[in-house]
């Protein structure tokens, strides 16, 4: 599983190239950054909180494993 903030971020941004989708990252805080992922109408399609901070822990991490899963699928942070 992705843990690291970079990652996590390329691999979102690979996902949503292949998909035809844009990533938005609308608000940083010292924990994270808030994502958006946007349809090619214009349409919120998930909203997700990526940790900035090493060892974000289990819980977080599924957290946001399962917000983006309706979009990515299951397992895209594998």
């Amino acid at each position: 599983m992705l843990t690291d903030y970079r990652k996590i971020r390329d691999r979102v941004f690979e996902l949503c190239r292949e998909l035809g989708l844009r990533p938005d990252f609308p608000e940083t805080t010292k924990a994270g950054r808030v994502l958006l992922v946007w349809s090619a109408d214009q349409r919120v399609l998930a909203r997700a909180f990526i940790p900035t901070y090493p060892d974000a822990g289990p819980v977080v991490l599924g957290r946001l494993q399962r917000d983006l899963a309706g979009v990515f699928g299951e397992g895209w942070m594998e």
